[in-house]
């Protein structure tokens, strides 16, 4: 993967306009805390510290832009990054890359993105990630194909569970849901098979968008704002 990929601006095309997005490269960014994130990541290894550093200075930079300034991003009680007051969002890193992606609550309800590298996950998990229905579609396809369409799949549910947590904050697992890939147009829908909540009952669906970029699949979810 070209060094630069974080000067690609790859993930504007998954998101609405109104959508701040930000990226930088973890092994390339200098570890510049906020004492209240210093604390949270005191004592973790190079590599998380890296990330993690990735991470705040993307937000840093995203926040900037919509008129936050000096606002540290702390860690929930389920991992999840805490935004400021009138603020949605979602961060995602792997090797080489980090990206974030904000906006005003009046513009959107949720936000979730996620980036994984392709290849990575191992046969014996395809059955914990993907619903019959998606074995099923996975099956169709050449067998060179496989392994880029679960690492799809697996992001498209990551980034969905991190955009519905925001509202429902309920985690879900990964047979909850049945992603459907519409790959002539780079979009996703999601179907719940479950009931989540008010907001997410079963039956529920939502789309997301994704692109495939040097070995890495980027997926995006928005929720727009509720007309309640």
């Amino acid at each position: 993967m070209p060094q630069n990929i974080a000067d690609k601006t790859l993930i504007n095309s998954l998101f609405p306009e109104d959508v701040i997005t930000a990226e930088a490269d973890p092994t390339s960014v200098r570890e510049i805390f906020y004492p209240e994130e210093e604390a949270y990541i005191k004592n973790a290894l190079p590599k998380r510290r890296l990330e993690f550093a990735a991470g705040r200075l993307c937000a840093r930079k995203a926040l900037t832009r919509l008129g936050v300034r000096n606002f540290p991003v702390l860690v929930g009680k389920n991992r999840e990054p805490i935004w400021p007051p009138g603020i949605v969002g979602s961060i995602s890193h792997t090797e080489r890359y980090c990206g974030v992606v904000v906006a005003s609550k009046k513009k959107l309800d949720s936000l979730g993105l996620d980036v994984e590298l392709t290849g990575e996950i191992d046969e014996y998990y395809w059955k914990r990630i993907c619903t019959r229905k998606e074995l099923t579609w996975m099956n169709s396809l050449p067998s060179d194909r496989c392994k880029e369409s679960v690492a799809l799949i697996f992001s498209a549910k990551e980034s969905l569970y991190k955009c519905q947590y925001a509202i429902s904050k309920k985690w879900l697992n990964f047979h909850d849901v049945t992603i459907t890939i519409n790959p002539d147009i780079g979009e996703f829908d999601v179907i719940f098979e479950v009931n989540i909540d008010s907001s997410f009952k079963k039956g529920t669906r939502l789309k997301g968008k994704f692109l495939f970029y040097q070995g890495y699949v980027f997926t995006g979810v928005s929720i727009p704002k509720s007309k309640n």
